[in-house]
């Protein structure tokens, strides 16, 4: 016997409903770019997600997640859009099922994640630091970012990958 789903029994105004999109915005937009490596489709699914939630949030179960709600969203807007362009491939539901278990412990919002983030960042050394500003703070390419460094693309590049995976590491130890 299926148990009795409690929907939100008084709709939100624009401001609680702006609120909530706020605290969750950029963990939606990073998991779109995740699915569509786009970031001109991830913020088209990003808007399209909230004015479909907006759409229907007096439906909302309330005893769901709703940042795991938020990303169902996307995920059935990026599926419609792969629809549409057919050159576009949507992931298997085997990696959308690991990007949710990635991102489960994100749930409270973006504040939580991002203040973790930057202190995880801090803890790199410095030559570690340097490559994540350069790629991702100011969006240089590999071989733009290692030229900067005196070093070789492939130099920068274990570089970067040493410093996501120090700063994946440390994450997980603050969950």
């Amino acid at each position: 016997m299926q148990a009795a789903r409690i929907f939100n029994p008084m709709p939100m105004d624009r401001t609680e409903f702006s609120e909530l999109i706020q605290s969750h915005h950029r963990v939606l937009y990073a998991y779109a770019i995740a699915i569509s490596r786009s970031e001109t489709v991830a913020r088209d699914l990003v808007q399209d997600a909230f004015v479909a939630a907006w759409q229907s949030i007096g439906t909302f179960d309330v005893t769901r997640d709703f940042p795991s709600w938020l990303r169902g969203i996307v995920r059935n807007k990026w599926r419609e859009h792969c629809r549409v362009y057919a050159r576009e491939v949507a992931m298997d539901e085997k990696a959308f099922s690991r990007l949710e278990q990635t991102l489960a412990p994100y749930s409270e919002g973006d504040n939580a994640l991002f203040s973790r983030l930057a202190e995880c960042r801090e803890k790199l050394p410095d030559p570690m630091q340097e490559a994540i500003t350069l790629s991702y703070d100011e969006g240089r390419s590999s071989d733009e970012a290692s030229a900067a460094l005196s070093l070789s693309p492939a130099a920068f590049r274990k570089r970067l990958e040493r410093a996501r995976e120090a700063i994946r590491l440390c994450l997980s130890k603050s969950l």
